[in-house]
């Protein structure tokens, strides 16, 4: 992985794996603490809002087509085209994203981007990236579930894992 980028040009990297893989935690408690001026833009940040899902889209929230993929896209392009832009984070508290959390400038020369559906054929997003990597782990429905069930989402822990298995895996 380039993480001393000694050029001018900006380098943007994938990061994709499964739901509780680690993408986050490397890129945030890792990458981000060796090398401060890396930037991360989350694809959680591109989940659909929560009032414009329908009951099914609530049900399977996380599912590919609850996010917006062609917005995705399209700021990932404008970043690769002029090298600037404003992405959406998402924070857990919330449950929804957070618009215009992370500014990408010209002089931030190495962005990573994680997220579980960036490799994915219908989005076409992986000319967009320098480098890819996927974090290659085991599923863990218990582990989702317990994510699900802190942050609110489900209201007991073997409602957690039912979702995991049936939503994430």
């Amino acid at each position: 992985m380039i993480l001393n980028q000694k050029e001018d040009k900006q380098i943007i990297i994938a990061i994709a794996g499964v739901p509780g893989s680690g993408k986050t935690y490397f890129c945030k408690n890792v990458i981000c603490q060796q090398y401060p001026d890396v930037k991360v833009i989350p694809m959680d940040g591109y989940h659909i809002y929560r009032k414009d899902l329908n009951e099914e889209g609530m049900k399977r929230r996380g599912a590919a087509f609850t996010f917006d993929h062609q917005r995705f896209k399209t700021e990932l392009t404008n970043l690769r085209e002029t090298g600037t832009g404003s992405f959406p984070d998402f924070q857990h508290s919330v449950k929804d994203p957070v618009e215009n959390s992370i500014q990408i400038t010209k002089d931030d020369k190495i962005i990573v981007v994680e997220g579980l559906y960036l490799f994915l054929k219908e989005w076409d997003l992986k000319h967009l990236f320098d480098q890819k990597f996927f974090i290659d782990k085991e599923f863990n429905a218990q582990l989702i579930g317990q994510r699900h069930y802190v942050c609110g989402i489900e209201d007991s822990l073997e409602k957690g894992i039912q979702r995991a298995i049936e939503n994430d895996k």
